[in-house]
């Protein structure tokens, strides 16, 4: 699984999907869809920027335990 096939998903849903259904629908962890939107540090520490940010909408509802994202 790729970012690209994240963003697939992502684009397929344009009124919103939760990240939890991103990863349900990639056969990946919900860990791994949050790496991809948010980036993260490698086993050396260095920050490897998110790939599909700047091609998607995030909003948080509530106190950030709902999280749905929609493409841009």
């Amino acid at each position: 699984m790729s970012s690209d096939e994240t963003l697939r998903i992502i684009r397929d849903n344009p009124n919103g999907i939760w990240i939890r259904e991103i990863a349900r629908k990639a056969h990946i962890s919900p860990a791994s869809v949050c790496n991809y939107l948010y980036g993260y540090r490698d086993n050396k520490g260095k920050f490897i920027k998110p790939k599909i940010k700047k091609y998607v909408q995030i909003e948080h509802i509530g106190n950030s335990s709902i999280t749905i994202v929609r493409p841009r």
